[in-house]
C-alpha cells in the first residue's frame, strides 16, 4: 500500500552571512522554521531494486539527478537494501525560491524509506547523507526551529517560535543559490558564542533586530522580491523580509483576517501567496509518520 508523507517548506527567521570558508562555501548563522506549506510525496516499496520516480510538474526533471533519487538510492546503497521503491512528487513549493523545497523532498525521502525499508541506518550517519545531499537538507531531518550554523548543515534545534499568522508570497522568479553567493561581497559580522546563539528568544517579535544579508544581492537582480517584501509591510505585517536566497519573502501578521486579506491582495498582483502557519518539531514528526494514500478511484 503506498504511503504518502508531507515534505513542509521553510523560512529563514533571520540568515547572516560570517564569511567565506576554505571551502569555497561561505559560513552562514540563520535559523530555520517549518511552516505549512508542502510538497507530496507518495512511496511505495517496490520487490525490484529499481527506485522510479514521477512528478506532476513537467518542470523538475525526474532524472537520476533529482535530489529525491539520489535521497533513494544513497540510503538504498548504505543499507544494503535489496528491496527499490516507486515515488510519486507532487510539487506544491516554489522551487528556487528560498523556501526548501527539494531539500525539504530529499530529507523526507531519506526518513520514509528508513522507514518502510527497515533500514539499519543510524541518526548520526543520515545527517552525514543529508548533509552530502545539500547543505539544507538536515534541517528537515529536525524541522521545527532550529539553528543552522557553518554552510547552514550543523543543526541545533531551538523551542519552537511563537509566531503570529505567517504570510508566504512567491513572486514567480526562479532565483539559483549559486548564482546569488557569487554576487555576494560577505561582510563578516562579529563572531557570536554560540550558547548565546541558541538561547536566542524563539519569539516572533525578536526578529525584528535580525535579517537577511542575501536580501541587497537579490532585490538589485529581482526586483520583484522586493517589491513583494514592501508589499507585505504595506499591508500591515509586522515584519517581512527574504527566506533563504529568495525569491518568496514572508510576512508577519498579528490577525488571521488581516494575513488573509494580505494574501488575496497578494493573489490580485499576480503572485503565488500562502497562509502558511508554522509547524513545530513535535507536529512536524508526527506527520511526517505518513498516512495510507487514497484508494485509487
Amino acid at each position: 500500500m503506498p504511503t504518502v508523507f508531507p515534505a513542509f517548506a521553510k523560512i529563514n527567521l533571520s540568515l547572516e552571512v560570517i564569511g567565506r570558508r576554505p571551502d569555497g562555501y561561505h559560513e552562514l548563522r540563520t535559523v530555520f522554521q517549518t511552516v505549512e506549506l508542502h510538497d507530496l510525496l507518495t512511496i511505495e516499496v517496490a520487490d525490484a531494486p529499481s527506485v522510479t520516480l514521477t512528478c506532476d510538474d513537467p518542470a523538475l526533471s525526474c532524472a537520476d539527478d533529482n535530489l529525491v533519487a539520489r535521497a533513494a538510492r544513497s540510503l538504498q546503497a548504505a543499507a544494503g537494501v535489496t528491496q527499490g521503491a516507486r515515488i510519486h512528487l507532487q510539487k506544491r513549493i516554489p522551487m528556487q525560491a528560498g523556501l526548501g523545497g527539494g531539500s525539504s523532498d530529499a530529507a523526507v525521502t531519506l526518513l520514509a524509506l528508513r522507514r518502510l525499508w527497515k533500514a539499519d541506518i543510524p541518526d548520526a550517519e543520515l545527517r552525514e547523507m543529508a548533509a552530502r545531499l545539500g547543505a539544507d537538507v538536515p534541517f528537515f531531518l529536525f524541522g521545527g526551529t532550529a539553528l543552522g550554523l557553518g554552510r547552514g548543515d550543523l543543526i541545533f534545534p531551538l523551542p519552537d517560535a511563537s509566531l503570529p499568522v505567517v504570510v508566504v508570497v512567491s513572486p514567480g522568479q526562479s532565483v539559483p543559490t549559486g548564482l546569488v553567493f557569487r554576487s555576494l561581497n560577505a561582510q563578516l559580522t562579529e563572531a557570536t558564542d554560540i550558547h548565546t546563539l541558541t538561547a536566542c528568544p524563539p519569539n516572533g517579535a525578536d526578529w525584528t533586530a535580525a535579517g537577511n544579508d542575501l536580501e541587497a544581492v537579490v532585490f538589485r537582480a529581482f526586483p520583484a522580491a522586493r517589491e513583494a517584501r514592501d508589499k507585505l509591510l504595506a499591508l500591515g505585517a509586522s515584519l517581512a523580509r527574504m527566506s533563504g536566497s529568495g525569491s518568496a519573502v514572508f510576512g508577519l501578521f498579528e490577525e488571521g483576517a488581516a494575513g488573509e486579506m494580505a494574501r488575496q491582495a497578494c493573489l490580485e498582483a499576480g503572485w503565488r501567496a500562502w497562509v502558511s502557519p508554522p509547524v513545530g518539531r513535535e507536529a512536524y514528526a508526527r506527520r511526517l509518520q505518513g498516512r495510507e494514500a487514497d484508494p485509487a478511484p
